[in-house]
């Protein structure tokens, strides 16, 4: 099978050699078949010879029915083709509408993951009403909105501890005080296991005429903590054994960066005269810094003097939680 496979393949490169045409490489090849082997020699000479002689005979014409048979293979020949012409026309069709339902497809998971994320990075719109501050004491009572412009060197937000073995008596200091200034617009007194806690909204004067009750009933107390509110939630700046002059100072801070710096100087300082039994750490340093901010003695004399509306809530800049228990 491989032999005549062979001589077929070598008649088809003679019969192109003849005909002139072969590539300049396969011509080549058979020039060097030829001339080295005389098998092949002898074989071009045949197919020669029957060119010549096929090439000498008369044309005659072709039976009826051969010329029929011949249309007939032309014809079906002609009617595969427009099939297969036809079937690859609907194939890339169809190819192509795929590729379109794809692209479709693509550029709409695209417009969704737009939409997503500009939900997650657009900038919130400012809504019409004013902003809405709430708090929620653990007592659950929600303190009334103050649509204000609260002035960053001023705002305050901590938490004051006090511990004492007459807590009804201090707390009723610090309720009376606080009603009587109108230091918060919420209920400022509520007992929670055993404990009074009072929410303090204020100004820098209304912290100062608590601040000045606070200073008479002040070495009354066990113990006295202040914890500052920072920027992380839930880690706050501690000061111990805090005086109602360092409160003061440290709310009294032009930034809040400037507050937290005093409040961990206060802490070191406190700190470190507590583990000094008999010294006195704090004097030479609160004498110098006892003219930053005087606190003044509340005085009444006669009904007080109403604010304008505007005016009133833009200094309630202070919130402070007082937590007082035995």
């Amino acid at each position: 099978m491989d032999t005549h496979s062979g001589e077929g393949r070598i008649d088809e490169l003679l019969n192109g050699y003849i005909d002139d045409e072969l590539a300049t490489r396969q011509r080549t090849e058979v020039e060097r078949l030829i001339a080295h082997d005389a098998k092949i020699e002898r074989r071009l000479q045949q197919l020669q010879k029957c060119r010549t002689l096929v090439g000498s005979l008369p044309c005659a014409e072709a039976p009826p029915q051969v010329l029929e048979a011949v249309k007939a293979s032309l014809a079906s020949t002609a009617a595969i083709y427009e099939q297969t012409s036809y079937g690859r026309r609907m194939g890339k069709i169809h190819l192509l509408g795929r590729r379109m339902l794809s692209a479709a497809a693509m550029l709409a998971l695209v417009g969704l993951l737009a939409a997503v994320v500009y939900t997650i990075v657009a900038p919130n719109t400012p809504s019409d009403g004013p902003p809405v501050a709430v708090d929620r004491p653990p007592s659950m009572i929600v303190e009334p909105a103050e649509p204000t412009a609260v002035s960053p060197a001023l705002a305050f937000s901590g938490r004051l501890e006090l511990t004492t073995s007459i807590p009804a008596e201090i707390g009723a200091v610090i309720k009376t005080t606080i009603e009587e200034n109108g230091l918060s617009d919420s209920v400022g007194d509520v007992r929670e296991s055993g404990k009074h806690i009072h929410y303090v909204r204020c100004s820098k004067q209304g912290l100062n005429s608590l601040l000045a009750a606070l200073e008479n009933v002040w070495p009354r107390l066990d113990s006295a903590k202040m914890l500052i509110d920072t920027e992380v939630f839930g880690k706050e700046v501690a000061v111990d054994a805090v005086t109602t002059g360092q409160i003061a100072e440290i709310i009294d801070g032009d930034s809040q960066e400037k507050r937290i710096e005093l409040a961990r100087d206060f802490d070191l300082l406190n700190t470190t005269a507590a583990s000094i039994p008999g010294a006195n750490v704090l004097s030479p340093i609160e004498a110098e810094t006892a003219n930053l901010m005087t606190i003044p003695k509340p005085l009444i004399v006669g009904p007080s003097v109403q604010k304008a509306p505007d005016e009133a809530e833009a200094d309630k800049t202070i919130r402070l939680t007082i937590i007082l228990s035995r």
